[in-house]
């Protein structure tokens, strides 16, 4: 294989020795073609999982640091001119305490660790132009941004997820040296426009903005066979993860077990460390129970997947996650036709919407998921095969591996010339939103609009206790507008209004005709109403609900009322 004018170093914590970090799968046949490949990774305990691409040339350090070693590199780093900056960074900003301290210690003494196991590759002594591309924004990162002082020939790169910047169980932000490590780093990628101003806002000074970019993920489309499976009267459902914790994989079996009505036939596709465990729960649970069948294949790479996705009939992919920074196994679904169903959690909304697929509660109860199954196999299947389409139709258009890896790849090997000053144009996609609070924001914003039009175009009313009531409300319809018009039309609306109230008031005057009070006086005054509105409000709307028992109903059962609304999504699903 004839050398490339540049070489690759991908850095990664896990890949190819573990079924994470599964994008590099698609990502590094197109590396290859403008890059020499060598590939590092952390882990130093497991066999090789994942097959290389050929040339793509394999490292890692033999056995894990002794502790008298780490130990002396953290009293090193105790003194180093970073640890300094750090800690004046983190005072200024009212983080630094122990624990903070302590962190940054770690992050330097992995970050030392990692700089000089690089630096004793062969690699670093071949003079052709070097990128170093680390496959996640990690604590050896800084190390890895100091070895672009052995030359002017070396950059640095690093794919930022949001597991990266905040703790996916917690939700705490987490501290990656981010201060030091982004002034050495030559740019930054995010798989979608939100990432990125999340990690602009939260984690940089606001400096040198072309240096955070947009990298869509990717994945390969789908294979096609000449004698497509037939249909089965059974729904069929998918699901692709480890069999880790997290995966929920007993929540499911829960609810399969409880289910009464429909019959179910489930697949799972992956290995993990909680396996046995989960197999024999299946096993208690599942196992004659009329009506399901399940399987338990174990791990596939990408090419076998898509083979089985082909060759089999598969109604839903089904995901129960309570965390998921790189849904890649959704996409790939995605990209073979099949309906995707998964939880909000991470970077799942990154690219399932209710638009594109079916978006669950980040926790959904057993009641819920299993009324949820219930309903998908009482569900006629060419539903599926509809919202599969627009799913399919997603990935074309924006998670298409031949375009996005092909392009990362592409930006990667001319990595010197990026210009950090200029400010990359945004890329928003364009997803219906599955938050209903979202929706009402909307619905509310165009009752704004309505209430503050011009007084020429709409009409006063004649029912003073209609003005008063819309006064009451406005100001809080304002307060929605404000968050989901961020062009700010309602609030210029509201200014015209405003003035030509003004002037009919004038003109009252001039006539000695006394002004009315009107409902817009409520936007130059949002304060709350007076206590005696705010009593009688409060005593109407008690006195509404004791009228409404459906209400009364809601609050005692709160677990069937959200079960009914995931299933009213559900029958709504058609495009």
């Amino acid at each position: 294989m004839a050398k490339k004018p540049q070489n690759l170093l991908l850095v990664t914590e896990h890949y190819p020795c573990s079924n994470q970090e599964s994008f590099l799968e698609t990502e590094l046949p197109y590396l290859t073609k403008f890059f020499n490949v060598y590939l590092v990774t952390r882990e130093t305990d497991k066999r090789m999982y994942r097959i290389l691409p050929p040339g793509v040339i394999f490292s890692r350090p033999s056995t894990k640091s002794g502790r008298l070693k780490k130990w002396w590199l953290r009293t090193l780093c105790r003194f180093s001119h970073a640890y300094r900056i750090e800690r004046r960074q983190g005072q200024e900003e009212g983080r630094w305490n122990h624990n903070q301290a302590a962190h940054t210690l770690d992050a330097l003494v992995d970050s030392e660790l990692m700089r000089r196991y690089v630096l004793s590759l062969p690699l670093m002594q071949d003079e052709r132009p070097l990128v170093i591309y680390s496959a996640n924004f990690n604590n050896y990162l800084y190390g890895l941004t100091r070895i672009k002082e052995m030359g002017k020939d070396i950059h640095v790169t690093a794919r930022c997820h949001r597991a990266n910047m905040f703790d996916p169980q917690t939700g705490e932000r987490r501290e990656t040296l981010n201060y030091i490590t982004n002034r050495n780093l030559d740019a930054v990628y995010f798989t979608t426009e939100e990432r990125r101003n999340t990690y602009v806002h939260h984690f940089t000074d606001g400096e040198f903005p072309g240096k955070y970019r947009v990298a869509p993920l990717g994945v390969p489309g789908p294979e096609v066979l000449l004698e497509p499976p037939e249909e089965d009267y059974l729904l069929r459902i998918v699901t692709c993860s480890p069999i880790e914790e997290d995966k929920r994989l007993t929540l499911l079996i829960d609810a399969i077990a409880g289910m009464k009505i429909g019959c179910l036939d489930w697949v799972h596709i992956g290995d993990g460390s909680q396996r046995e465990k989960v197999l024999e729960y299946a096993r208690d649970k599942l196992e004659n129970k009329p009506g399901i069948r399940y399987e338990f294949l174990g791990d596939m790479n990408q090419e076998e997947r898509y083979h089985y996705y082909a060759s089999h009939k598969l109604d839903v992919f089904l995901s129960v996650s309570s965390s998921e920074s790189v849904p890649t196994m959704m996409l790939e679904a995605m990209a073979n036709h099949i309906f995707v169903c998964a939880t909000a959690v991470d970077g799942v909304t990154d690219v399932v919407s209710n638009e594109t697929g079916l978006l669950m509660p980040e926790s959904p109860t057993l009641e819920q998921l299993t009324a949820f199954l219930e309903m998908l196999c009482n569900m006629d299947k060419d539903k599926f095969d509809s919202r599969a389409e627009l799913g399919y139709q997603c990935w074309e258009e924006w998670f298409n591996a031949e375009e996005n890896c092909m392009k990362f790849a592409s930006e990667l090997s001319a990595v010197e010339n990026i210009q950090i000053d200029e400010n990359p144009e945004p890329v928003h996609r364009v997803f219906t939103s599955w938050k209903p609070e979202e929706k009402v924001e909307v619905i509310q914003s165009e009752e704004e609009e309505d209430a503050a039009a011009p007084a020429d175009e709409t009409p006063q009313s004649a029912d003073s206790a209609a003005g008063e009531e819309k006064a009451e409300k406005q100001p809080e319809s304002q307060t929605d507008a404000e968050k989901s018009s961020p062009d700010e039309k309602p609030a210029e609306n509201a200014e015209t209004a405003e003035t030509n109230d003004k002037a009919e008031d004038k003109d009252k005057e001039q006539t000695g005709e006394k002004p009315e009070e009107k409902a817009g006086e409520s936007d130059a005054q949002p304060e709350k109403p007076s206590g005696e509105e705010t009593e009688k409000a409060a005593d109407k709307q008690a006195s509404d609900e004791e009228d409404d028992p459906s209400k009364q109903q809601a609050e005692e059962k709160p677990i069937e009322q959200e079960a009914e609304e995931l299933i009213e999504m559900m029958e709504k699903m058609a495009p």
